[in-house]
């Protein structure tokens, strides 16, 4: 078996749940996505990998099956995000819109590496 990419919700306490990998070559905790009428802290889903050969609870995690499902995933509630403009370092005012496909480049190279 291998690490999945996936979307996930923290335990019920707040903690993190053990089926995510937590390494330093992983992804986790990224790009929150609130749940209409959930009360924290499983009031979002969070981007992550999953441990290799992970079991993910039903209703608290689920596969993103491809890069291409990242990118349409992040698609659909990213749209108005902004993040730092990398031209303009320590201009705190400067952002560009968010770039879904480098996000997920970037969370998708980190699974490759991973398996």
């Amino acid at each position: 078996m291998a690490h999945q990419m996936m979307k996930y919700k923290l335990n019920a306490d707040g903690t993190i749940p053990s089926f995510l990998n937590t390494s330093n070559n992983s992804v986790g905790g990224q790009w929150p996505n609130s749940i209409a009428g959930q009360s924290g802290p499983q009031d979002m889903w969070l981007v992550g990998i999953a441990n290799d050969g992970a079991t993910l609870p039903s209703g608290q995690a689920e596969v993103i099956a491809s890069k291409a499902d990242l990118k349409t995933y992040l698609d659909s509630y990213t749209s108005s995000w902004t993040q730092p403009d990398p031209a303009q370092p320590g201009n705190f005012d400067a952002t560009i819109p968010f770039d879904q496909q480098a996000a997920a480049d970037w969370a998708w190279a980190r699974l490759e590496a991973l398996n």
